[in-house]
């Protein structure tokens, strides 16, 4: 589990990185809404495996 947090820790790191740099609205506002949608995914537990950015 120590593993899966790591990883989900990275992968929010990335999509926020990518936030700073992107410069189109549409991809932004696309962005922010993934970034949300799996900042709100349960930790573990689930059948489905990480998402990876």
């Amino acid at each position: 589990m120590a593993m899966d947090e790591f990883i989900r820790r990275k992968n929010i790191e990335l999509f926020r990185a990518k936030l700073k740099r992107e410069h189109d609205p549409e991809l932004r506002e696309t962005l922010e809404e993934l970034l949300k949608e799996y900042e709100a995914l349960p930790l573990g537990g689930g059948d489905n495996p990480p998402i990876a950015a």
